[in-house]
């Protein structure tokens, strides 16, 4: 008989009436939990840190990115270099669901893996500026246009639909300047000149269904740079950020990665994780290998 309970976060934010769907799965499993609902970044820190600190170590998330994002962050910031012990599972609710696209699974495997305890490695990649200050992205890591679509649509003063949220964001940052210049050393080699773009993470999309890193691996990150080119061919090829050719493009270089350092000339790069705003340049982004196990 499976004896293992789960400690459950879901984010009301997200996820009101979904949580219903979901509440009726667990049931219908017989996957046995302990449930706490969140309003609030700080509510979840206190709910992740009492599970934990009365020795749960198996946590099922129910949000999207965003919860996921924090959530990570949360538990290997509590767990340190017992982080490998955590087991981390996601239930999918609410519009940010990129994570879910790379290493979701239907419903019916999803609940036999929960019961059976299937887990794969849950690599991440750790962000950590000069003072010290680290991060960790589950998803994807976004530096110059993409973090400065974030950062424009986190100011945004009304209500913008899901379906149209990062479109709306990435045409209104395009209408600014959007060049920036600095070096980007990977491993043994070093780019340097004008940046338009860079994605980096171990999963495939971002944005809302971006299919930016198609050569992203479980157990290898992609890497997307991009330099800059004329407004209009860049519009006019929008597509191809949805359908995984934008790598194709000229001025695109696409490669594998285990450490990344960027620096900025001039205008400090922006740079964004899971769609969460963090901070500019210079950053160091390593590849943490086994961070976590992760349901599959």
């Amino acid at each position: 008989m499976h004896t293992i309970s789960w400690s459950v976060i879901v984010n009301r934010q997200t996820c009101t009436s979904g949580w219903k769907n979901w509440e009726t799965f667990l049931v219908h499993h017989d996957i046995s939990y302990s449930l706490h609902h969140t309003d609030s970044i700080e509510e979840a820190r206190q709910a992740i840190t009492g599970f934990y600190e009365n020795g749960s170590r198996h946590f099922l998330f129910v949000g999207g990115d965003g919860t996921i994002h924090h959530a990570v962050n949360i538990l290997m910031q509590l767990s340190g270099h017992q982080s490998s012990e955590i087991t981390f599972g996601v239930l999918p609710c609410g519009t940010g669901n990129d994570w879910v696209r790379t290493f979701g699974t239907t419903k019916e495997k999803l609940a036999r893996n929960i019961r059976e305890e299937y887990t794969a490695p849950f690599n991440l990649i750790k962000l950590t500026w000069p003072d010290g200050r680290t991060r960790y992205a589950a998803n994807m890591v976004g530096g110059a246009l993409d973090a400065a679509v974030v950062f424009n649509l986190k100011k945004a003063s009304f209500k913008i639909p899901s379906w149209i949220l990062y479109p709306y964001g990435l045409l209104k940052t395009l209408m600014k300047p959007h060049q920036w210049s600095g070096t980007i050393k990977v491993d043994h080699d070093t780019y340097t000149g004008d940046i338009l773009t860079i994605q980096a993470g171990f999963a495939k999309y971002c944005g809302g269904g971006m299919y930016v890193l198609p050569h992203a691996r479980e157990d290898s990150p992609g890497l997307l740079i991009m330099k800059p080119k004329k407004l209009m061919h860049l519009l006019f090829q929008l597509n191809t950020i949805y359908n995984g050719k934008i790598a194709r493009h000229k001025e695109a270089t696409a490669r594998h990665f285990e450490n990344i350092e960027i620096t900025h000339t001039g205008v400090p790069i922006p740079i964004e994780a899971d769609g969460e705003f963090l901070g500019t340049t210079p950053v160091k982004l390593s590849a943490c290998f086994d961070a976590m196990k992760r349901i599959v």
